[in-house]
């Protein structure tokens, strides 16, 4: 990930300016271009912009930029190019002139100019000439280098500006090396929330696309991505900035390396997701589920601690799975989150309510398949711990009829668990109820499963071997 590779916009081939030195830009606003390679003039007969033949009065010019030839009409202004080490006015042709003016702006100490010099660049973005121009002459390179700048209007156009470039996917290998990922998080903590809540808006929706893609996950994570979320929610944030953080949240805790320094943070962010569960933003509730089940995925400790929390935020789990919500998958990663809490030995008295809700989920007419699936693990890894076996008794008639005769397969083995868990239980209970009806469903799946016949096979022979000596009795 550290060179800049060519970028294929809009259907040409870019190629990308470069820095002297290290690439990053981010906090480096006196960054150096490297200088374009010049054209011979014989390789130049015509302006490759108006197209007219070079002669006596119409001589050969080069664009200190782009290291072009064209005459003098379409190569006639000059300024000053810090970023290439001039400061004297210097010729640039007209293709480059905008591009190239608004980054020798950017290097001004007079805000007026800076804020031109962003406005411009943000302005190109929009545009394809423009875009595929500024990617050429370094203006992804300046607004990257001035977003540690303390004004919140400048700020807030940078934002916006970095946005825009991070929706264009070929950008984006491009947008990381240069720093874009530490530029945004520096912006999502430098903001104030209230009166800068689209800078904010707009630094997390670009940061989100980059922890949306794995190839740029751990380096979100190197860059600081963790540590500007987690502050939001530490702060008095607006439905909308809760909402774009909580879905950053969840994509970063998909590595497992994050949970532990969610569990530990002292802003209680644990708390915090646990009340965004009961939002009315249904939304919001779907992806705060989501990301506590991410969370549940870690050690028993992890498991155990949301449990604990959860009682001191008011049973907000309980409350999401009684509510009956429209949306599906609110009720499907509220089972999840569930199913993965009834893995701890240490809590299961205190998932006894969560578990009588799960037992009415099973009962009711659950359509979607995603949902049975969770619902029917979750009884599952219930049916391990003996505390639960007389309850679950009483519910083997539905567990027989939704997931063993269930025609999804996964629905299918776990409800084989949590029957075989009761068999070792309470045998003659189990089997009393199976001989009713599922029985024959039960050792039709156990043969179906592969290698499970051997298995018994096996552990049978070590108890009684297909060879053996005379015995005397």
């Amino acid at each position: 990930m550290g060179a800049i590779r060519p970028v294929k916009l809009e259907g040409l081939d870019i190629y990308p300016a470069t820095v002297e030195g290290l690439q990053e830009t981010f906090g480096s606003p006196n960054f150096i271009l490297a200088k374009a390679r010049w054209m011979s003039d014989d390789e130049a007969s015509n302006c490759v912009l108006c197209q007219n033949k070079f002669n006596q009065l119409r001589r050969k010019h080069h664009c200190r930029m782009c290291g072009r030839i064209l005459c003098s009409k379409c190569c006639k202004e000059k300024m000053p190019l810090p970023q290439l080490r001039c400061e004297e006015p210097e010729r640039v042709c007209e293709i480059c002139r905008p591009a190239a003016e608004c980054v020798t702006k950017s290097r001004s100490t007079i805000l007026s100019f800076k804020f031109e010099a962003v406005k411009g660049i943000v302005s190109m973005c929009k545009e394809e000439k423009g875009l595929c121009k500024l990617v050429e002459l370094g203006g992804v390179q300046m607004l990257i280098s001035m977003s540690k700048e303390p004004d919140a209007a400048l700020r807030a156009m940078i934002a916006e500006g970095l946005h825009i470039l991070s929706t264009h996917q070929p950008l984006h290998q491009m947008l990381a090396v240069v720093g874009v990922i530490k530029a945004l998080c520096w912006m999502i903590s430098a903001c104030d929330i209230v009166t800068e809540e689209k800078a904010v808006i707009d630094s997390l929706s670009a940061l989100t696309i980059f922890c949306k893609l794995n190839e740029f996950k751990m380096k979100a994570l190197q860059d600081g991505a963790l540590d500007a979320v987690l502050k939001l929610f530490q702060a008095q944030t607006t439905p909308a900035i809760s909402l774009v953080a909580v879905s950053t949240l969840s994509l970063l805790m998909e590595n497992p390396n994050t949970h532990t320094k969610i569990m530990d943070n002292p802003g209680n962010i644990l708390r915090n997701m646990l009340l965004l569960c009961g939002s009315e933003d249904e939304q919001m509730q779907e992806i705060s589920l989501k990301t506590l089940s991410h969370l549940s995925m870690g050690t028993d400790w992890h498991r155990h601690k949301i449990v604990q929390e959860d009682f001191t935020a008011g049973q907000m789990m309980l409350k999401v799975m009684r509510s009956k919500p429209k949306n599906d998958q609110i009720l499907c990663n509220a089972t999840c989150l569930v199913a993965n809490l009834s893995t701890s030995s240490e809590d299961q008295g205190g998932l006894q309510e969560l578990l009588s809700c799960l037992c009415e989920i099973m009962k009711s007419d659950v359509k979607s398949s995603a949902l049975l699936v969770q619902i029917s693990r979750g009884m599952a890894n219930f049916a391990a711990f003996p505390q639960n076996t007389d309850k679950l008794l009483q519910h083997l008639p539905v567990i027989v009829y939704k997931f063993l005769k269930s025609p999804d397969n996964i629905v299918k083995m776990h409800g084989m668990r949590a029957v075989l868990h009761l068999l070792s239980k309470k045998p003659s209970n189990t089997v009393e109820e199976l001989l009713r009806d599922g029985a024959g469903d039960l050792l039709t799946n156990i043969s179906r499963l592969p290698g499970v016949i051997d298995a018994i096979q096996t552990s049978l022979l070590t108890q009684a071997p297909s060879r053996s000596r005379p015995s005397f009795r």
